[in-house]
């Protein structure tokens, strides 16, 4: 299954390659929201994309947002990865936002 890895940290998000290539998934990889919604654009067969919540340019909830309002895409799945504590307030923006998983 092709992955879309979305993190500003150059060193998560190579963990975050690591571990996913590892469980035998394709990855493409972005920097933030911005580079991971051009990526998109061009990568229609991706079904999954994990990103950081706080990220420069375009954040996790705004890419999460964008891709809940494409139109005829098929469905891609949203897991938000933060340092934030999981409080109410914050797994319910985050699924205000659309994410499937808040990790």
């Amino acid at each position: 299954m092709k992955i879309l890895a979305v993190e500003d940290d150059v060193v998560s998000r190579a963990v975050l390659r690591k571990a996913l290539r590892r469980l035998g998934h394709e990855t493409i990889e972005a920097a933030d929201g911005e580079a991971a919604w051009e990526l998109l654009q061009k990568n229609t067969d991706v079904r999954v994309v994990v990103s950081d919540w706080t990220m420069p340019n375009t954040d996790g909830l705004e890419l999460c947002r964008r891709i809940r309002k494409r139109v005829g895409a098929e469905y891609t799945y949203f897991i938000l990865l933060t340092g934030r504590d999981a409080t109410e307030e914050n797994q319910t923006t985050a699924a205000d936002a659309g994410v499937d998983d808040f990790l």
